[in-house]
């Protein structure tokens, strides 16, 4: 709260997770296997259940590009969710599983906003 009013500042908002502005996925560390999902879905309404199935399982990178760190029994289980949503005659995705050592040899450049994970929420 600021001292002049009841109104809480922007300085004072909590805000859950972090973005982190200059990613390099190379010095991330992977637990399982890296997955990256990209999709072109046509409807909007199967567009946002696709995005929503990925937000579940992954990190959203770009607009329709996610990278999930799966084991390979979750990343059946998110190709499943995904099969059941999107219409095979308009629909596109795509799965890249990437192994740890090619993990090192992942480059980016200029400025990438990746929001973090978050993975406890307490109340």
């Amino acid at each position: 709260m600021t001292e002049d009013n009841n109104f809480v500042s922007e300085r004072d908002i909590y805000e859950v997770g972090e973005t982190i502005h200059e990613y390099n996925p190379a010095s991330e560390r992977y637990i399982n296997m890296l997955h990256l999902v990209a999709y072109d879905v046509r409807d909007a309404r199967r567009l946002r259940q696709v995005a929503k199935i990925c937000l579940d399982y992954g990190i959203r990178v770009e607009y329709s590009v996610f990278e999930c760190d799966l084991t390979e029994e979750l990343f059946r289980k998110l190709w499943h969710d995904l099969q059941a949503v999107i219409d095979p005659d308009e629909d596109a995705v795509l799965a890249y599983k990437i192994c740890g050592s090619c993990v090192r040899h992942i480059h980016s450049m200029g400025t990438v906003e990746r929001p973090g994970k978050t993975l406890i929420y307490m109340i």
